[in-house]
């Protein structure tokens, strides 16, 4: 199969697939014909549309996506760390490994809950994200430092390099492509998470406020609405950085 083909393949076949959900959805709204179980397609287009219009909605968005931001950064820079330093050192490996496994089990609602206990609804999110996110992190810049040759970089220290030249000028040269596209999966996993977290926490000004205010009147196209933006920014922020990556791979 020539490229051409594949790159029409690579096109038509998403169409398919979001067409064939859009049509199952259609099709059950029409049995099930309650609009406040699964409404059509159409009113929840309508009521996407009187989201745009709405100020709120923009604030909602904007609060949210800051605060998974700033969970996303402080998990990623604290598992760039801990991967780099892994790979350098052994010991370091089995110290923060039974740590990652422990976030990795950790239960989402039980932490938030816990968390609004001790801190507000607006930092809980935050804190919860960033601990679910950064076992993810960890293991793909793990991945990405173990896959760097060392041999390259024993020969460039033995020819007087400093280990901070090395690391900026040939380490992470190396690994950025899979560092744009664990940035992207990272921020896109954490702005959903947030979301989740935000409903349960019941954050004001923000997405998850939103879905529990629409669910509280029963505004169900107006939920299915809210979860097909935060869908889509996640999807855009993760094709973002996976067109980075693609690209920097072919600078590389």
């Amino acid at each position: 199969m020539d490229n051409k083909k594949i790159k029409i393949l690579n096109l038509i076949l998403p169409i398919i697939s979001i067409c064939a959900v859009l049509v199952f959805w259609s099709v059950a709204a029409l049995i099930e014909d309650n609009v406040f179980i699964l409404p059509t397609l159409s009113q929840t287009v309508e009521s996407l549309l009187a989201l745009f219009l709405d100020k709120g909605f923009y604030i909602a968005v904007l609060t949210t996506f800051i605060r998974s931001f700033l969970g996303f950064l402080i998990s990623f820079i604290i598992a760039f760390v801990l991967a780099y330093f892994s790979v350098k050192k052994d010991w370091i490996k089995k110290l923060v490994q039974p740590l990652i496994s422990i976030m990795r089990a950790l239960p989402t609602i039980a932490i938030v809950l816990l968390l609004l206990l001790w801190t507000t609804s607006q930092i809980a999110p935050i804190v919860v994200t960033a601990l679910v996110v950064l076992p993810t992190s960890f293991n793909n810049m793990y991945s990405a430092f173990s896959g760097v040759d060392k041999n390259v970089l024993e020969a460039s220290e033995v020819d007087g390099a400093t280990k901070l030249n090395v690391f900026y000028k040939i380490e992470f040269p190396l690994i950025a492509p899979d560092f744009y596209r664990a940035v992207g999966s990272g921020i896109s996993l954490n702005f959903k998470l947030m979301v989740a977290a935000e409903v349960i926490a019941q954050t004001a000004d923000s997405l998850g406020f939103l879905l529990n205010t629409s669910k509280a009147y029963f505004e169900t196209p107006t939920m299915m609405a809210l979860v097909i933006v935060s869908v889509l920014v996640g999807v855009l922020i993760e094709s973002i950085f996976i067109f980075i990556s693609k690209k920097v791979d072919d600078w590389r």
